[in-house]
């Protein structure tokens, strides 16, 4: 039994250990994002600030808490990123604990060694945002509800309630795995022993406090219940799914459809054994997120927005089913060929083509061609400064970007909200564009007051105060990016995207202050 049990130890470290390889590099090797950049921005500003950015935007706080923790031991990129890491590679034993409670030791390896070599948490487990961390938290709140139903006990349902709350507290969608959790339990705890169920599904009213914050964040996407078309058609909800089942583990391909055979064989299994419960949260969870927005009508499509990361808290289910059909399919077999058939099946999975598009791509996001801008920026942000937009180019100089404020480059509403936030009068406004490949004249991005920077990546823009109000920081980022505009002279699609989008931006917020915007 002890031999066994150090087999088992050893195929979880195994897991953990393949995830590691192919994270770790990629913590200082990966271009900054600039989704991460608005993580270390927002999260370097302290607790309560914090708390009232995640008011403002709409969302979900936990990341943004963990991050700023972080931060404050190491205001860097790399500090956000290894947040990422630590939860990543912390879901790995979770996976195995899963398979384990619900087919045996055998299921549990290779729930475990399949999480480690999965694609999704191999881009996200280095990414500087709340996704490996929702992994983690969904496997916890998974297990604990195993554990609760197998052992029913008030402290057993009691751990499970508190694992559902913390989903919504990391993601939004947080609340489509609580949802089901919820059906089950009641499922589950027939009317004869309800009781028992109440902690879990009072876990229900973790929506309440989260409610004002996802409909902020529904808001920005103009999600209604009513009108108009499907927030995401039918075809690109099934695409998504797909992506993001091969991205759980199995890639795409012939391999895609063997992991899809095991997990079809593990749910049969766990069905016939006793834990139809479990199916059915899987097929809830798997299915409940692509299936509401379908369902959901909306003047705006949400379509362009989602994308297979946001199902990352349906991992742990999905790896335990493959698991367990695994383990239900070598179950003859001896021990040494159990494990020889999992390393290939692992392999397999590895060298299987990437179902998960990795959005770190830009190449001025990476360190070397941040490390300029970012020591200029650091000598020259003074406290209070205004920055735009929340750029890898102001993470990578944090130590004194932390102390300015930095606007997003979304919708008019949320530049507003961010820039309420600005101690006023501002000193200083820093704009950055990231250049990748095009030409700058910089003799044309002269304007009177203001400062020009140019690096082989990146455009920096800078407006000396002190500017009184949100209309002259609005006023003077207005006229750096247009200042911008003009000294590009050989444009790419992808700046000037970027550049429409924050014009768009700063001069829809112009104009609801009553400013005007030169173009």
């Amino acid at each position: 039994m002890k031999g066994r049990s150090s087999v088992h130890v050893l195929g979880v470290a195994a897991g953990m250990i393949v995830l590691l390889v192919q994270i770790v590099p990629d913590v200082h090797g990966k271009p900054i994002f600039e989704d991460e950049a608005l993580a270390g921005l927002v999260s370097a500003h302290g607790l309560l600030d914090v708390l009232g950015t995640v008011h403002d935007r709409g969302g979900a706080p936990l990341h943004f808490l963990l991050a700023e923790l972080a931060l404050r031991v190491d205001p860097s990129a790399t500090a956000l990123r290894l947040v990422s890491v630590v939860f990543a590679v912390s879901t790995v034993p979770l996976c195995y604990d899963i398979g384990r409670r619900l087919l045996g030791a055998t299921a549990g390896v290779s729930s475990a060694i399949l999480a480690g070599s999965s694609q999704m948490l191999a881009v996200y487990g280095s990414f500087g945002r709340m996704y490996a961390l929702f992994a983690f938290v969904a496997a916890l709140a998974v297990d604990l509800l195993i554990r609760a139903v197998q052992v029913r006990t008030p402290g057993a349902v009691l751990a499970a309630a508190a694992g559902a709350w913390l989903l919504p507290a990391t993601h939004p969608f947080g609340v489509v795995l609580l949802a089901a959790e919820v059906v089950v339990a009641v499922l589950v705890w027939r009317p004869r022993s309800i009781r028992a169920a109440i902690p879990l599904v009072l876990a229900g009213c973790a929506l309440v406090p989260f409610l004002f914050l996802d409909l902020r964040l529904a808001n920005r996407f103009s999600a209604g219940t009513s009108g108009g078309q499907s927030v995401v058609a039918p075809r690109r909800a099934a695409a998504v799914l797909g992506r993001s089942l091969g991205g759980f583990s199995g890639g795409r391909g012939p391999v895609f459809v063997l992991f899809l055979a095991l997990a079809l064989a593990g749910a049969i299994a766990l069905w016939r054994r006793g834990a139809r419960w479990f199916v059915a949260l899987s097929v809830l969870a798997l299915v409940g997120l692509p299936l509401l927005l379908v369902l959901a009508r909306s003047n705006q499509a949400f379509s362009d927005h989602f994308a297979s990361r946001q199902l990352i808290f349906a991992l742990p289910l999905w790896v335990a089913l493959v698991g367990s059909g695994f383990a239900v399919a070598v179950e003859p077999l001896r021990p040494v060929l159990q494990a020889a058939l999992l390393a290939l099946v692992a392999g397999l999975a590895l060298v299987s083509p990437s179902a998960v598009p990795d959005p770190r791509s830009l190449q001025s996001g990476t360190p070397a061609r941040l490390a300029a801008p970012a020591a200029w920026l650091r000598g020259e942000i003074t406290r209070d400064a205004v920055l735009f937009p929340s750029s890898p180019v102001f993470l990578a100089a944090l130590s004194s970007a932390r102390h300015a404020r930095a606007l997003p480059r979304e919708q008019p509403v949320l530049v507003l909200r961010a820039l309420r936030r600005a101690a006023f009068p501002v000193p200083s406004v820093f704009v950055a564009v990231p250049l990748d490949g095009v030409t700058v004249e910089r003799r044309a991005a002269r304007r009177p007051g203001l400062r020009v920077r140019t690096f082989p990546s990146w455009l920096l823009l800078e407006g000396r105060g002190p500017y009184r109000d949100q209309r002259q920081v609005l006023e003077r980022v207005e006229v750096a990016l247009a200042a911008a505009r003009g000294a590009i002279s050989e444009g790419s699609p992808q700046v000037d995207g970027y550049l429409r989008q924050s014009y768009n931006s700063v001069c829809g917020a112009l104009r609801s202050l009553g400013g005007r915007c030169r173009r």
